[in-house]
């Protein structure tokens, strides 16, 4: 199963924006205020990568999109850890894994902690791992918003 392009989550979780019947003021309102939510969330998920980082040394939380309970759903995995997950997945010739472990770690040593944190997302089509910046974290969302 192909992972959803970003315009179409926007466009599933916040339909309102392409609703014809919506009023552009009503629109507008809810494009502030739902970019207001994404930015609390993610600034709070900046503070906890803080947190961990702060323990285990630099590295990604895990998104488990797929987890059934809440606590399944988030970890952590520092570039140790990532290198263990590596030299395993080479002895085993797991070429999909070699190149996910090869591609965070590559991630890893290409952010600046002070200005970004790394996110593992793992879903149905596989895994994938992406910088969050620290300022303007939602400043994504927003411009895909306006986009609309």
């Amino acid at each position: 199963m192909a992972r959803p392009k970003p315009i179409e989550l926007l466009v599933k979780f916040f339909p309102e924006l392409t609703d014809k019947t919506v009023a552009s003021a009503n629109k507008e309102a809810s494009k502030e205020l739902n970019v207001r939510i994404c930015e609390a969330i993610m600034s709070d998920m900046i503070r906890h990568a803080d947190t961990i980082r702060s323990y285990l040394g630099e590295g990604a939380i895990i998104l488990n999109l797929l987890a059934e309970h809440a606590q399944e759903k988030e970890n952590y995995v520092n570039k140790y850890m990532m290198e263990q997950d590596l030299i395993d997945a080479e002895q085993n010739k797991d070429t999909t894994v070699v190149e996910f472990c090869k591609d965070a770690l590559h991630t890893f040593d290409t952010t600046d902690f002070t200005k970004e944190i790394c996110l593992i997302l793992i879903d149905k089509s596989g895994g994938s791992i992406l910088k969050l910046p620290r300022e303007n974290p939602a400043k994504r969302i927003q411009a895909m918003m306006n986009d609309l």
